[in-house]
């Protein structure tokens, strides 16, 4: 079983999720927050979520009285950024992943999967930021 990142947003304490594997932004995690911090920008790892992690490979068998799903425990405890400052700090990144053409990977360039969970990702964020909600990355094993 792999682990990847799907996006999610907040709006009105309900969270919708794209349940799109993004294996590649979750594999190349590290490199994407040094770009970040190159571009100014937020790191990626800073907007994503563990709630569903942990609860997948904890001791914890039964979710806390009350939700019924991680993702409503991750509307209420989770890791969240202003939709607004997401697509925005995603389109710089992509920006400067395809200007620079940085290649991800010592053997296997994942350059165009890189690029195409960033646009996915870009067009979730604009859902989010329509509405007014909140944007993470959620780890999901």
């Amino acid at each position: 079983m792999s682990t990847v990142l799907w996006a999610n947003y907040l709006v009105d304490g309900v969270v919708s999720s794209d349940q799109s594997d993004k294996y590649a932004l979750h594999e190349h995690l590290d490199q994407l927050d040094e770009i970040c911090r190159d571009a100014g920008l937020v790191p990626l790892s800073e907007w994503c979520d563990s709630t569903d992690l942990a609860f997948n490979i904890g001791d914890e068998d039964e979710l806390p009285d009350g939700f019924e799903s991680t993702d409503e425990l991750m509307a209420v405890d989770g890791v969240w950024t202003d939709a607004g400052v997401a697509l925005d700090a995603l389109e710089q990144l992509l920006a400067t992943i395809q200007e620079k053409n940085i290649v991800f990977g010592e053997e296997d360039n994942a350059h165009g999967e890189i690029v195409q969970e960033l646009e996915e990702s870009i067009a979730y964020a604009q859902e989010a930021a329509a509405a007014g909600g909140k944007f993470n990355f959620s780890i999901v094993m």
